[in-house]
């Protein structure tokens, strides 16, 4: 390789500014108070002649800090995901970190091979929105003391920072507002509940509340596997039952609430003629077309989260914390009271 083609080195640097390597070496590792201003000043401008750019993993490895996160999400697909990013990247960004992004789409073997890649690049610590498996690769990090964050989702036998919701909780409030508003046949669409604990949460607390409320008997869960071609059946079985006239369809996330909003379109049903709608997260064509939902603020997860991981980074040694950000009932034209007959 020609001179002019070859990436210049520290060692070409020190030529041109006539200094040593290591004197080039304090100067990239800002330890300035070693250096005279003169010389400081001949190796600024040999570094530009150069156009010398340091490797930044090659320095972090050096100082056992790469200045990378990590963040392995579920599915990058789901707008829930695209705002948690955005505040990742925002607090990442303030502190000095890069932010490196990786998509499992809910696939464990995928999930398990992006560890292993960001371990590989030395991440300094990982914001983690997991599959649900993978618990002995997780808890290795764990033992080998790398900084987790978890998103949304937990992992048995992880003691570590988790930045969430109260499924249950805000479960209960969406049904409650349902029955209120005079809705006695709810359906709950969900993904498969897995080891998923936020999915089983939210099932576990619609069954409980369908219990309490003596309607489980007219309310039903049904979990969308693969493709969801089963989808249509289960809706046409649904609105077609006759021992509940006044019906509501409760969707885990964004990503299920299309599929069933286009579903219902193709099967000629109507919302809110025919069937109410409401769904947990709260993508912004849901306001336009006027869908209730239970929004949960992705955005400031991802703050928190990184916040969170910035914080240990930085020191913090103290006992795991539960981040609960609040679930707020966006209220809108897809569930309207029901008429009293």
């Amino acid at each position: 390789m020609r001179e002019s083609q070859r990436r210049p080195t520290i060692a070409d640097v020190a030529r041109k500014a006539g200094v040593s390597k290591t004197t080039v070496s304090r100067f990239l590792s800002d330890q300035a108070e070693y250096i005279s201003e003169e010389t400081y000043r001949k190796i600024e401008q040999a570094i530009q002649a150069l156009h010398y750019e340091p490797s930044q993993m090659a320095r972090g490895l050096k100082a056992k800090q790469s200045r990378l996160i990590g963040i392995l999400v579920a599915d990058i697909a789901n707008p829930f995901t695209t705002a948690i990013l955005r505040g990742a990247e925002d607090v990442c960004h303030r502190h000095h970190y890069s932010l490196l992004v990786c998509n499992s789409d809910n696939d464990p073997i995928k999930e398990q091979n992006y560890i292993r890649t960001l371990r590989s690049h030395h991440i300094d610590g990982l914001i983690l929105h997991t599959t649900g498996a993978n618990q002995s690769v997780l808890l290795a990090l764990q033992k080998e003391k790398t900084p987790v964050v978890l998103l949304d989702r937990e992992v048995a036998g992880m003691h570590v920072d988790l930045v969430g919701m109260d499924n249950a909780q805000a479960t209960y409030d969406a049904l409650n507002y349902l029955v209120c508003q005079g809705y006695n046949s709810i359906a709950y669409v969900t993904a498969p509940t897995a080891d998923i604990s936020t999915r089983m949460e939210r099932v576990q607390a619609f069954q409980s509340f369908m219990a309490d409320r003596k309607l489980q008997h007219t309310s039903i869960v049904f979990q969308i596997e693969g493709k969801a071609s089963a989808l249509p059946d289960f809706l046409t079985t649904f609105m077609e039952r006759e021992d509940a006239h006044a019906k509501a369809i409760f969707t885990g996330n964004a990503v299920i609430l299309l599929q069933v909003a286009l579903a219902m379109q193709q099967l000629g049903y109507r919302v809110p003629d025919d069937v109410a709608l409401i769904s947990f997260d709260d993508p912004d064509w849901a306001q336009i077309v006027g869908i209730t939902t239970v929004s949960q603020s992705a955005y400031e997860m991802g703050v928190l989260a990184a916040e969170r991981l910035v914080a240990r980074l930085g020191g913090d040694a103290g006992d795991p914390q539960r981040l609960y950000v609040t679930a707020t009932l966006q209220e809108r034209d897809s569930t309207p009271k029901v008429a009293k007959g």
